[in-house]
């Protein structure tokens, strides 16, 4: 629940320091706390003027820590001179709640907030029994909701975008630098290179190995069509491989394909992309077995798993590359499109970065024909700041996951994802199957609950891809799994009861099937 916090209220709980209300609403963890940057304004000309002038900086820590500032844009002010108020404070307080979409304004005396566009609660109001119940009733629940997030990094991204807009330095620069620092460090890896998205961070760490024209590189069929677009944008082959159990590229017909083009003296691949789906990572040591043995080279498409891992060691490092999407979507989302690669080596880290920029390393000294691949300061500022939440945000959805699993355990027809048991998945994606998927999404639908499809067709019948020849019937794992696959909402910000209130409408769907 978000909420707004009035001048007068802010004061009070500032300078009295109310217990109560410290217990009540600052120590719970179902409140995000705003205040608008008109009322800790007021509220520090208070303590200047007062008794202890020394204490305004504690005052404004205290502030700092517990509440999201909402600043005095342009916007705001406009839309408060508009408002009805008695004084220009209360609507910049409306308008600022308005604006950034909070759930209600919380204040001591409701007599100045009369017809207003948002609810107006004191704090005996919100905490008397059956308030916050009755307003966490669930009645619809989203595929994904990343205003969620807001109120943990909104006055840090501020801060930055506003850094980057004065003083002009819009693409790459020290908040590119410092996210790719802190990802290679929090992905185990020696070198982070931040990149325009993900489907170019693939399309580079393929360049990077020398891949191209004449080349076969083997992809998952399983999977979004951007794995197989990075090796067609090298002029190489894709090749398909049917998916295992897990929803990731089995190892077995992979091992058996490679067996039966050496014993036919056919060319061997020069790489193969494993996808680590749906943030499940996929079995790594057999594929670098494989790999040893077959002489190809391995980029992870790393794009859905963000710190997942396989006995202990984090994807991406087990092979030349380890590519990530940063979606606003996905795990660690930008403000727009960015990606990254990782690699434990250096000379491929040089020519990474080389093709990054137009095949540089210093101004207009081009060694090689790239591209232009940098990515964005905006990006680098927004993920290096989300990089500091990302672990619990990852554990909140580990801990979701298991939630699911235990509500869903015994509801007939559906099954609920299963992971290998060295590996740690990070649940980018909740995806279960069931043979009625059709009945079961349209049914959800109707109850306001979105679901998503990952993925409908798999990439031998993409139309994009009917020139490889592939046939209806050639890969019938991938196949039954497009026709069953649904995924349910998860992200960190996903409650118990909108969790309950999902599975609860899947066990009345399944008990009306059967």
């Amino acid at each position: 629940m978000k909420i707004l916090i009035n001048t007068d209220l802010l004061s009070e709980l500032t300078l009295l320091k109310d217990e109560n209300f410290l217990k009540g609403i600052i120590n719970n963890t179902k409140f995000s706390l705003w205040v608008s940057a008109s009322s800790v304004q007021a509220v520090l000309n208070d303590v200047l003027e007062g008794p202890e002038p020394l204490k305004t900086n504690e005052v404004y820590k205290f502030i700092g820590d517990h509440f999201t500032i909402i600043p005095l844009r342009r916007s705001i002010l406009e839309d408060a001179l508009q408002q009805k108020g008695p004084d220009l404070a209360t609507r910049i307080n409306i308008a600022s709640g308005i604006s950034f979409k909070l759930d209600c304004i919380l204040i001591s005396n409701k007599s100045n907030f009369v017809d207003v566009n948002i609810p107006v609660l004191t704090p005996e109001e919100l905490l008397q029994k059956g308030c916050i119940e009755k307003r966490e009733e669930v009645k619809e629940v989203p595929f994904l909701d990343l205003k969620a997030q807001h109120h943990l990094v909104y006055n840090e991204i501020d801060d930055r975008l506003t850094d980057i807009i004065t003083n002009t330095g819009f693409v790459l620069g020290k908040y590119v630098d410092e996210f790719e620092n802190r990802f290679a460090e929090l992905q185990e890896a020696k070198y982070a290179l931040g990149v325009s998205s993900g489907t170019d961070a693939l399309h580079v760490a393929l360049m990077a190995l020398g891949i191209g024209r004449g080349d076969t590189v083997v992809v998952p069929v399983n999977t979004f069509i951007a794995t197989a677009e990075a090796v067609s944008l090298t002029g190489a082959t894709p090749v398909f491989i049917d998916c295992d159990r897990y929803n990731n590229i089995d190892p077995d017909k992979l091992e058996n394909f490679l067996d039966r083009a050496d014993n036919e003296n056919k060319r061997l691949p020069a790489a193969v992309i494993p996808v680590h789906l749906y943030g499940l990572p996929a079995d790594m040591e057999r594929l670098m077995e494989l790999s040893e043995k077959f002489d190809f080279r391995v980029v992870e498409d790393s794009c859905q798993a963000h710190l997942a891992s396989l006995n202990g060691k984090k994807v991406g490092n087990f092979g030349a590359f380890g590519a990530f999407s940063f979606y606003p979507g996905k795990n660690l989302g930008a403000y727009g499109e960015a990606g990254a690669i990782i690699t434990n080596d250096e000379n491929l880290y040089q020519k990474a970065k080389m093709l990054r920029q137009h095949g540089e390393l210093t101004r207009y000294k081009h060694e090689v024909i790239g591209h232009n691949y940098r990515m964005e300061a905006i990006q680098g500022a927004v993920l290096s700041t989300k990089l500091k939440h990302l672990v619990q945000w990852t554990q909140k959805r580990q801990k979701n996951a298991r939630l699911y699993n235990e509500l869903l355990a015994d509801v007939k027809g559906i099954q609920t994802p299963v992971e290998l048991e060295k590996g740690a998945s990070v649940y980018h994606l909740y995806v279960i199957e069931t043979d009625d998927r059709e009945g079961l999404q349209k049914y959800l639908q109707e109850n306001n609950i979105a679901t998503g499809l990952h993925y409908p067709i798999p990439l031998h019948l993409q139309k994009a891809y009917a020139s490889l020849g592939y046939s209806q019937g050639d890969f019938p794992c991938a196949e039954e799994k497009s026709k069953k696959n649904l995924s349910l909402p998860i992200y960190p910000e996903l409650t118990e009861k909108q969790m309950e209130f999902v599975c609860d409408k899947i066990k009345q769907y399944a008990k009306q099937a059967d």
